[in-house]
């Protein structure tokens, strides 16, 4: 993701230039309006009006529509400083060690680490048995997940004690909302044990049994905590917190015990 973030802080010294060149008096596009529909709703007693509520939708075509006017009247807006935007990119990227490696880390027999390569979006998650000189193993290499997605971000990433089986969760929209995904280490295959909206995972001591906690689907709180075992097709309910000002999360400790952690939003 080094490259998006550069990208990102090249493009926000653009305002400032933006603005100067309003003040030079350059002449602009009419920008476009979003309309505006009457939305109320009862909260605490109180009503609410939104009249910008539709703008949630983020598959309704209308929806869609009106960001791409955004984004056109933003480019237009800022075409002037395209090459001063790339000139930026440039010097900030010459700065940055885009072939890199991470601290390696040991679990059991395996020294785990993440490493970069220049040119390359995402980091690629590796290991190596007994020593940094032994062979590379790729466990997952999110550059291959992006050949057929727009964006790759990855959430939880977990091994199984005995170093078999990867539990992680990824979000292919953007919107931070994270699917579990299992893959068998020794075979490589993923397996179709898989449900949406995980925050936090851990593996039980059996190898085989995922415990994990899901957010709500509106506030994006984590309050449930679910238990699965690998290949059956059911999530079992463990505990619900239902209290608004609490996000939970569930860990493990180095002596390979499980808790719940409760932690104040």
């Amino acid at each position: 993701m080094y490259h998006a973030q550069i990208h990102q802080i090249a493009q926000l010294a653009l305002p400032l230039l933006f603005l100067s060149g309003l003040i030079a008096g350059a002449a602009e596009p009419d920008p476009p309006v979003a309309p505006t529909v009457d939305h109320r709703e009862e909260r605490h007693g109180a009503t609410v009006v939104d009249n910008y509520y539709w703008l949630r939708e983020k598959s309704n075509p209308k929806v869609v529509a009106y960001l791409e006017a955004e984004n056109a009247y933003t480019k237009a807006m800022t075409a002037d400083l395209a090459p001063f935007q790339d000139a930026l990119y440039k010097e900030m990227l010459a700065r940055v060690k885009q072939t890199d490696l991470s601290v390696p880390v040991r679990r059991g027999d395996y020294l785990y680490y993440s490493r970069t390569e220049e040119g390359k979006q995402y980091p690629i998650q590796c290991r190596r048995k007994g020593s940094m000189e032994a062979p590379e193993e790729i466990l997952l290499d999110l550059n291959e997940l992006a050949t057929s997605h727009k964006f790759v971000g990855l959430g939880a990433f977990v091994v199984s004690d005995d170093q078999t089986m990867l539990a992680y969760s990824i979000d292919y929209t953007g919107f931070r909302q994270y699917g579990l995904q299992v893959k068998n280490l020794n075979t490589g295959e993923t397996l179709p044990d898989t449900t949406e909206r995980v925050d936090s995972l851990v593996w039980a001591a059996d190898n085989k049994t995922l415990f994990l906690t899901t957010e709500d689907a509106v506030t994006k709180r984590s309050d449930k905590l679910w238990r699965h075992v690998l290949g059956s097709s059911t999530f079992e309910p463990i505990y619900e917190d239902k209290d608004e000002l609490y996000d939970i999360a569930v860990e493990k400790t180095r002596d390979k015990k499980i808790y719940l952690r409760l932690e104040r939003q």
